[in-house]
């Protein structure tokens, strides 16, 4: 009979994480979900889940119990957002992901699979990048984070022997996404929908179930321990196509205003200047991640995680998208911007 296979997920009631969950479910894992306290976790109960009450901002000694007998981690856990305090994120970010790697490093544990980003390369155009890059702090709470996260994530790799694994995602996208969809729908309702330089710009996204197939391998991969991974669908999609595809599959006008991409950075600038000068309590009408999101070339090459994890994205972007897509009509309502008028 084989070992059992005890898996420990944080941020399990997340987006990547449930999917996550699903899918350790499937392959035979006892599955043990890091879950706050008063959250409702009854999506993971109906999966048979064995749930931990806690928060990864609790004390390493306090979250070792959780870990006994613990082979697997896998770390989705983290605070996305471009404007909360840094103080607050760093909590929550770097000492949460320090908490549960001091707890779970005294188990037997065969990987410790961590959720990072692709934002540690910085916020500028990102053209056929691969894991060579350098990372790029940007001034940016959640960039600082991150990358602060890899440095915690390497030093228990090289000081305490932590068979880790990173996974660089870029935007992550997919049934029960609570961030990047919801963002692109909620621009289309409220018609904040801006082009730069007409959309034409290229960008690669990554499926959720494509995520987790690398999750999957990283868990199990020996070449992958020490390393860092870009993780993509593979191909690009513009601007434009994404809000082509999703204005079709939600029957709503399409955004028709442009700016010129160069016009937009003195904007960021201006914008970032004046919330300090005048101490503003709001996000910034333009920053650094939107610029990003909306204008910057963003392509990757993912053949290092071809190459030693043996990842090979099979959901391809569009069809992805439309899935997705469909899915939020169905399932969110509250976020659907108003039918096109068809004439006649």
């Amino acid at each position: 009979m084989s070992e059992q296979r005890i898996a420990y997920v944080t941020g399990g009631t997340g987006f990547v994480g449930s999917h996550l969950v699903e899918r350790l479910v499937q392959e035979g894992y006892h599955v043990r979900a890091l879950v706050l306290e008063h959250e409702d976790a009854s999506f993971l109960e109906r999966l048979g889940v064995e749930l931990l009450r806690g928060d990864i901002t609790d004390s390493a000694d306090k979250l070792r119990a959780g870990f006994e007998g613990v082979t697997h981690v896998f770390h989705c856990a983290g605070w996305v957002d471009d404007w909360a305090p840094r103080k607050h994120m760093v909590a929550v970010n770097v000492h949460g992901l320090r908490n549960v790697l001091k707890a779970c490093s005294t188990a037997d544990l065969q990987r410790f699979v961590f959720v990072g980003s692709i934002m540690v390369y910085g916020a500028g155009d990102q053209i056929d990048l691969d894991e060579s890059a350098p990372f790029v702090g940007t001034g940016d709470n959640y960039n600082y984070t991150k990358i602060q996260c890899e440095r915690v994530v390497r030093e228990f790799v090289h000081r305490r022997g932590v068979p880790a694994v990173v996974l660089r995602p870029t935007y992550i996208y997919g049934e029960r996404d609570n961030h990047f969809l919801p963002r692109v729908l909620r621009s289309l309702q409220h018609g904040h929908w801006i082009f730069l330089s007409g959309g034409k710009m290229p960008f690669t996204l990554v499926h959720v179930q494509n995520l987790v197939d690398a999750c999957v391998l990283a868990a199990t991969r020996e070449e992958a321990v020490g390393e860092g991974f870009i993780i993509t669908d593979g191909e690009s999609i513009t601007r434009r196509e994404l809000m082509e595809l999703v204005c079709e599959e939600l029957d709503c006008e399409m955004p028709w205003l442009s700016l010129p991409r160069h016009a937009a950075l003195p904007l960021l600038m201006l914008d970032i200047v004046l919330a300090k000068v005048l101490a503003w309590d709001r996000p910034n009408l333009i920053n650094r991640f939107l610029y990003h999101f909306a204008g910057c070339r963003l392509t990757f090459d993912i053949s290092k995680a071809r190459r030693l994890l043996g990842y090979e994205p099979k959901r391809p972007t569009p069809a992805s998208l439309r899935t997705a897509t469909r899915w939020f009509k169905e399932n969110r309502p509250d976020l659907l911007p108003r039918k096109r008028e068809h004439s006649g």
